[in-house]
């Protein structure tokens, strides 16, 4: 038995010598070979890199550098970083990109997230501030339009169809945007002519139009009313048109009020003349020879009836295009007077005849009238003024009555007594005016001559 176990280790063992029967030299070769030549790691390709930017370009068609700034960052981060490596580190750089992507579609994800909230919100406020202006009841199927188009898109979204919604949002926008901006702008052309015809109104009342243009200024005050009314109606086109006949009727009131006002001084002014005019021409007077001049009664009654004063009235109003804005979802809204101011004619009545006179001062007020009935009241009022200083110079020279000096031994006639006489001026001293009217023939008015003919002024001259 013992025999046995000993030849089987024996042959046991010749085995194990035989099977390490090779050297140590090549067992050592071996293993150098081994050590010196290692497996090669590739670099990371251009194509891989690519990738990497590809996604995050994907990020950035979402704007998730709005939405996730931190996340987007880092990406880029780990961008720089992986292309720093791709030679040196070629396992680091790829485990980079990994990352990058992996930030870079979750930043897309927010990206698109973020877009679609602020779309929604967006609408939200664009809807209310077409509500804000009360767009509904001022344009309502307009503003239909711009929901349904609002609709559509909130429908893609829900769809998942985010191409299209962009598109169809940007639609949206654009439409809603164009009606507030038209709708507005048409609000704000109504209130424009609420004011400047609330402004005439006022004007014209300031310039008391009750006395002067009383019934235009009432039909005014009612169409602004009327036009007022509409708009609270939400009818902007009929508020537009009354409103603007509201303005033209103010405008006049205010023009009526001004000019009737300024008609009716002329015209006071016109009377008087006419009437001072009349009444000189019925004067005796001394003219520069001292030849005494009967008077020539003259009426402006037949000058009238040839030139009748016409009165200013109110200019018709013509009914005017509107100037509202039509309503275009799909296309984006984007007197000097010169004054010549006229010389004033002197008036040289001194160097003038005195039949000449009267004359004049008729011409001039013939000329006013026909400034008055021109409108240009100023110049009538000038001509008026005029045409009385020609007047007075008349006048002055007009005789009111004559006295012949008397010789009265007793009681000798001097100018204090003449002008005492209750026939004369009844008042002694008002001898100097019988005077100064006589100095041609009176140097000294101590010294007056029996049969002399004094000419004794009117008292008002």
């Amino acid at each position: 038995m013992n025999k046995r176990i000993l030849f089987i280790l024996l042959i046991l063992s010749v085995f194990i010598i035989a099977s390490c029967k090779s050297t140590p030299e090549e067992v050592v070769e071996e293993e150098l070979v081994e050590e010196a030549v290692p497996e090669a790691v590739p670099e990371v390709s251009k194509e891989e890199l690519l990738l990497a930017r590809q996604a995050l370009q994907r990020a950035e068609e979402a704007e998730a550098s709005r939405f996730a700034p931190d996340l987007m960052r880092g990406a880029y981060a780990e961008l720089k970083e992986a292309a720093n490596l791709a030679e040196s580190d070629p396992d680091k750089s790829r485990e980079l990109l990994a990352s990058v992507k992996e930030k870079a579609d979750r930043g897309y994800e927010l990206g698109i997230e973020g877009l679609i909230a602020e779309g929604l919100s967006s609408m939200d406020k664009l809807d209310q501030s077409l509500l804000d202006i009360e767009a509904d009841k001022f344009s309502p199927e307009t503003y239909a339009a711009v929901r349904n188009q609002f609709d559509d898109t909130r429908k893609l979204i829900d769809e998942g169809k985010l191409i299209e919604a962009k598109e169809s949002y940007y639609l949206s926008s654009m439409k809603a945007k164009n009606l507030h901006r038209q709708l507005s702008e048409n609000i704000r052309w109504v209130g424009i002519l609420e004011r400047d015809t609330e402004i005439y109104l006022s004007d014209a009342e300031s310039e008391e139009a009750y006395l002067w243009a009383d019934i235009e200024f009432v039909e005014a005050s009612d169409l602004l009313s009327l036009g007022m009314t509409s708009f609270r109606q939400y009818d902007l086109k009929g508020s537009e048109a009354q409103l603007k006949e509201a303005k033209f009727k103010a405008r006049n009131v205010l023009y009526l009020a001004r000019t009737r006002k300024k008609q009716a001084e002329t015209d006071q002014m016109l009377q008087s003349i006419q009437k001072e005019l009349e009444e000189v021409s019925t004067l005796m007077v001394q003219d520069e020879e001292g030849v005494i001049l009967e008077g020539d009664p003259w009426s402006g009654s037949e000058f009238l009836n040839e030139n009748p004063l016409l009165n200013v009235e109110a200019e018709n109003y013509e009914e005017e295009e509107s100037s509202l804005l039509d309503y275009n979802l799909t296309k984006p809204l984007n007197e000097d007077v010169e004054i010549v101011e006229e010389e004033e004619e002197e008036l040289a009545v001194q160097d003038r005849g005195v039949s000449s006179l009267l004359e004049k001062a008729k011409a001039l007020w013939q000329e006013g009238v026909k400034a008055r009935n021109d409108g240009d009241y100023k110049r009538s009022k000038e001509l008026f003024v005029q045409a009385e200083a020609y007047i007075k110079a008349y006048r002055n020279n007009a005789v009111g009555k004559t006295y012949t000096v008397q010789y009265k031994p007793e009681d000798r006639d001097c100018l204090w007594k003449i002008s005492a006489f209750e026939d004369m001026y009844g008042d002694p001293f008002l001898w100097p005016r019988i005077w100064k009217r006589n100095q041609k023939s009176i140097p000294n008015p101590d010294l007056i001559y029996p049969g002399q003919v004094l000419i004794i002024p009117p008292l008002e001259n």
